[in-house]
């Protein structure tokens, strides 16, 4: 029988200050989705190691494989420093 994924909590902290946190937010994201570590790298065009390190925080990983898996999962980046509306209705609408 294949393993199940197991949806994973997301970060209790809403702002991004480090790499591990947005390793939990991607595996969240990825486990949430039902999807296996394996199946996300091939969707994202990167290599397992590569997805793994990232989730676990790895501050040696490339921002453009990052950028691959938040585009995979359908995870988007704003800037609400700036409290436009256009970066507050992104907020509302699911970005980070």
């Amino acid at each position: 029988m294949a393993k199940q994924v197991v949806p994973t909590k997301q970060p209790e902290n809403a702002v991004l200050t480090d790499v591990a946190t947005l390793g939990v937010l991607i595996r969240a994201r990825r486990t949430a989705l039902k999807m296996k570590l394996e199946d996300c790298a091939a969707l994202c065009g990167i290599g397992i190691n590569t997805l793994s390190r990232i989730e676990n925080g790895n501050p040696n990983c490339t921002l453009g494989a990052t950028f691959a898996v938040l585009k995979g999962l359908g995870i988007q980046l704003a800037d609400v420093s700036t409290n436009t509306d256009r970066a507050l209705n992104a907020v509302d609408e699911g970005w980070v």
